[in-house]
């Protein structure tokens, strides 16, 4: 699998995890968190397919702007709604760089 179809997975397997959480928290369902827990997982392992194999930085070229700051605080407030609302902001941004990438490397 190339990086292009492996990052469409992880965003794919994050679209259907988006609208499952969402409708959690309008239910005000308590099992909100444990998906929240879940996606976090699948964005730490986006983030991680596009780590720079021969510097061997730690920080991932698609981490959106004050992203490891963003992600404690959803961490933190996974059970809350905006914890959700900032996730997917977090997605949302990973993905416009990684298209970006891609376009470049065109």
């Amino acid at each position: 699998m190339d990086r292009k179809e492996l990052f469409y997975s992880f965003w794919n397997c994050w679209l259907d995890m988006k609208e499952e959480i969402g409708n959690a928290y309008k239910r005000r369902d308590p099992e909100a968190a444990k998906m929240m827990d879940k996606a976090i997982e699948n964005y730490l392992a986006m983030l991680g397919s596009f780590l720079p194999i021969d510097t061997g930085s730690s920080a991932s070229p698609i981490e959106p702007l004050n992203g490891k700051e963003r992600l404690q605080f959803i961490h933190s407030k996974r059970a809350g709604h905006f914890a959700y609302v900032q996730l997917d902001a977090l997605y949302t941004e990973a993905m416009k760089k990684t298209v970006s990438r891609f376009a470049m490397k065109k």
